[in-house]
């Protein structure tokens, strides 16, 4: 399973990396602001990038629909994910455990497939450009008390590196 996603599903596996991507300590959007995005995406299939070329991931996952959000379950950890509109194809894939951190990606919604964009706190850092919104600390980074969440994450989309993996809608 690629990175991103053993970073989006904060612990489904034994080798996480909580701290290395945007977080808070509780999820910053209710599920009202939530869509259930999947619903134009059926079947989804993980992919990761593998240097030039997607690969794809043999790792058993589902998604259920629960009012707004979706129950993501894989072979030992449930979480809920929560997709809220940015602005055009963009979206925020909110992560949370009932214990623990909430977790956010950029995803951008195409065609048939979602592309995952992580937020990589050494990334943000060395921009130069989130002091004012996010907290840095060591590896880790999370959205200050009192950010204006939807601004952060419209200029967060200009600062979008390539894509790490999707999730491609199957028959």
């Amino acid at each position: 399973m690629g990175i991103w996603f053993r970073v989006i599903l904060l612990g489904l596996l034994a080798f996480g990396l909580s701290g290395c991507i945007l977080e808070t300590k509780k999820p910053l959007f209710a599920d009202s602001d939530a869509k259930l995005l999947l619903a134009n995406y059926p079947n989804p299939a993980a992919y990761e990038r593998d240097e030039n070329t997607w690969k794809k991931s043999d790792d058993f996952f589902s998604f259920t629909p629960e009012a707004s959000h979706y129950l993501l379950k894989s072979d030992d950890s449930n979480m809920w994910i929560s997709f809220v509109p940015i602005e055009g194809p963009w979206w925020i894939l909110q992560a949370a455990e009932a214990t623990g951190p909430t977790s956010y990606v950029l995803v951008k919604a195409e065609t048939k497939e979602l592309l995952v964009y992580p937020l990589e706190c050494k990334t943000l850092k060395e921009s130069g450009k989130f002091e004012n919104d996010i907290e840095f600390k060591d590896s880790d980074c999370s959205v200050k008390d009192g950010a204006d969440k939807t601004a952060l994450f419209k200029t967060l989309i200009g600062n979008a590196s390539e894509p790490s993996s999707k999730l491609v809608s199957g028959p």
